[in-house]
């Protein structure tokens, strides 16, 4: 691919609403495509839900939180248990980032639709004075 089809970071970030750590979060458990060039991150220009996710192994459970857990089926005698408590901590860790990425977008939209709320409240609020003088001066009441 060419590189105008690729955004700087800070660029992706402003352009689809996602902020800088979460896009180096998905970066770095390889949730997202992404090039490294001079040092810099670029990404597609597309939206993150177009991105390859981390997808899990057929050899895989979904626990509460709906995060995908890799359960080893079977240890080969040359697999040392350490090696496979290793693997699912791993998956644990993808799984955690994940869902903290998740809620970090949640939390972005949430606050977003706060500001809205509050420019609405103080919107009504200037019109209900405009409108009813009287009611909305304390010294009358």
């Amino acid at each position: 691919m060419s590189f105008g089809q690729w955004l700087a970071l800070t660029d992706y970030s402003n352009k689809y609403k996602v902020s800088v750590s979460t896009l180096r979060r998905r970066i770095k458990t390889e949730d997202i495509n992404f090039q490294l060039k001079d040092g810099k991150y670029f990404l597609i220009d597309e939206p993150m839900s177009t991105h390859q996710k981390h997808r899990p192994s057929q050899d895989s459970e979904v626990d509460m939180m709906g995060a995908h857990l890799a359960i080893p089926t079977k240890l080969g005698k040359d697999e040392p248990i350490l090696t496979a408590a290793n693997k699912l901590l791993n998956e644990l860790k993808k799984a955690y980032s994940q869902i903290l990425c998740e809620k970090e977008e949640q939390i972005m939209q949430l606050k977003e639709e706060i500001a809205d709320l509050k420019t609405l409240v103080k919107v009504l609020e200037s019109e209900n004075k405009r409108i009813h003088p009287r009611r909305s001066d304390p010294k009358n009441s």
